[in-house]
C-alpha cells in the first residue's frame, strides 16, 4: 500500500506540472493579450523548458537525499506562485518570470522527485515505475487542456492563470501528503561517473530527439490551426499529441523491463523522422492529426527510454545525478526548438519548413544512437 500511495503522490505532482505541455493553447490568446509576435510568445515556453532543465541539472543539490515531502511542498509553492504572478502582472516579462522561470523550476523539482520516488517504490519493475512517473507528466496537459482552451475565451488569459494557481495549490498539498513516505536515494559518489561511457552520445541523441518533438509539441495547436482554423480542432490536436505522449511514455517504460532501452529508442527515432517528414511533404487536415499523434507517441517513448538507459548504464542510485545532467539536452532543445519553429513560421507563414527541420533532427539523433552499444559491458572506453 505504501508503494501505491507514493506512486499516487508522484502522479499528482507530475500531472500538475505537466500542464506545461499544454502551453500551445495559450499561444494565440496570449499573443492577442500581450500584443506581441509569435516568436515572443514562444519564448515563454522556451524559458520554462530551460528553467526545467536547469533545475534537473541541479537536482542533486535541490532534491536532497531523504523524504520527498520537502521537494513536493517547494514544487507547490513555485507552481502556484508562478501562475499567480503571471495572472497579476499581465505583461510579457511578468509571464516570463512567473510561468517561464518559477513554473519551470517547479517542473524540474517535481519531475526529479517524482521519478526517483517512483523508481524506489517499485524496485522490481523500474521500467514500469519510470513509465508511470513520466507518463503522468505528459497526461497533465490532457487533464488541463479543456481549462486552457475554454478559460481564455470565457474569463481571459489572466484570470485563467489565477484559477489555475488555486487548483495547483490544492493538488500540490494532496500530492505532498501522499508522497511523504518516499525516500530520495543517496547517489553513488564515484567521481566522473556521469561523463563516462556513452554519456555524451546519449546527450546528443536526447537533444536531437527533443528538438524534433518540441518543435511539434510546443506548437501543436498552432500547427492544427495552420490547416484548420477552428478552435476546438486546435484543442483536439493538442489533446492527441499529449495523450499519445503519455501513452508512449507508459508503453516504452513497460517495454524497457523486457527490451534494451536502446532498442526502444531506435524505434522511437525512426517513427519520429518518418511521420514528421510525411507531414512536411504531404500536409493535409487528416494527416496532421495522425502525425501529431504518432510524434507524441515517439517523443513519449524517448522520455521513458532515456531514464531507463541511465539506470542501465549508471545504476538506480545515480538516476537523479546522471539523468539530471543528461536532461540538460532537453533544456537546450527547449530553448532553441520552439523559437526556431516560431521564427520559421513568421518567416514563411507556414510550418512546412519547421517540420522538415524537425524530421532532420530526428534522423541525426538516430545516427548518434546507432553508435551506442546496447549493453554497459560493451562500452569500449571510459571516456565514451
Amino acid at each position: 500500500m505504501t508503494a501505491l500511495r507514493i506512486l499516487a503522490g508522484a502522479v499528482l505532482l507530475n500531472l500538475m506540472t505537466g500542464s506545461l505541455y499544454a502551453w500551445s493553447l495559450f499561444i494565440a490568446p496570449a499573443q492577442d493579450a500581450l500584443d506581441v509576435g509569435r516568436a515572443a510568445v514562444s519564448s515563454i515556453f522556451a524559458v520554462a523548458t530551460v528553467a526545467f532543465a536547469a533545475t534537473m541539472f541541479l537536482a542533486p543539490v535541490l532534491v536532497r537525499p531523504g523524504t520527498a515531502l520537502k521537494p513536493a511542498l517547494v514544487t507547490t509553492a513555485l507552481a502556484a506562485g508562478g501562475l499567480l504572478l503571471s495572472g497579476l502582472a499581465e505583461t510579457l516579462w511578468g509571464v516570463i518570470l512567473g510561468y517561464g522561470v518559477l513554473f519551470g523550476f517547479a517542473s524540474g523539482i517535481a519531475y526529479s522527485a517524482a521519478l526517483q520516488s517512483a523508481v524506489g517504490a517499485l524496485e522490481s519493475r523500474r521500467g514500469l515505475a519510470t513509465g508511470i512517473a513520466v507518463s503522468s507528466y505528459a497526461l497533465g496537459a490532457v487533464l488541463f487542456a479543456p481549462l486552457f482552451r475554454i478559460g481564455p475565451e470565457r474569463w481571459g488569459v489572466w484570470d485563467t492563470f489565477l484559477i489555475t494557481a488555486a487548483i495547483f495549490a490544492a493538488m500540490g498539498l494532496v500530492s505532498a501528503a501522499l508522497i511523504a513516505p518516499a525516500q530520495i536515494p543517496r547517489p553513488d559518489r564515484q567521481e566522473g561517473k556521469a561523463v563516462t561511457g556513452p554519456f555524451w552520445r546519449l546527450w546528443f541523441c536526447f537533444f536531437c530527439g527533443c528538438t524534433a518533438g518540441l518543435m511539434a509539441l510546443g506548437h501543436a495547436a498552432a500547427i492544427v490551426n495552420a490547416y484548420d482554423l477552428v478552435a476546438p480542432a486546435a484543442a483536439l490536436g493538442t489533446g492527441l499529441i499529449t495523450a499519445a505522449n503519455g501513452a508512449g511514455r507508459l508503453a516504452s517504460g513497460f517495454a524497457t523491463d523486457y527490451l534494451q532501452p536502446r532498442t526502444v529508442l531506435l524505434c522511437a527515432k525512426v517513427l519520429a523522422a518518418a511521420v514528421l517528414a510525411a507531414l512536411a511533404a504531404f500536409g493535409s487536415v487528416p494527416l496532421v492529426y495522425i502525425v501529431l499523434t504518432l510524434i507524441g507517441f515517439a517523443y513519449g517513448s524517448m522520455a521513458s527510454g532515456y531514464p531507463a538507459a541511465t539506470v542501465q548504464y549508471y545504476g538506480p542510485a545515480n538516476l537523479g545525478r546522471v539523468y539530471g545532467r543528461l536532461f540538460s539536452a532537453w533544456g537546450v532543445a527547449g530553448l532553441t526548438a520552439p523559437l526556431i519553429a516560431g521564427a520559421l513560421f513568421d518567416w514563411t507563414g507556414a510550418y512546412t519548413l519547421a517540420l522538415a527541420v524537425a524530421a532532420g533532427a530526428a534522423v541525426l539523433g538516430l545516427v548518434f544512437l546507432w553508435t551506442i552499444p546496447p549493453r554497459p559491458e560493451a562500452v569500449e572506453s571510459p571516456a565514451g
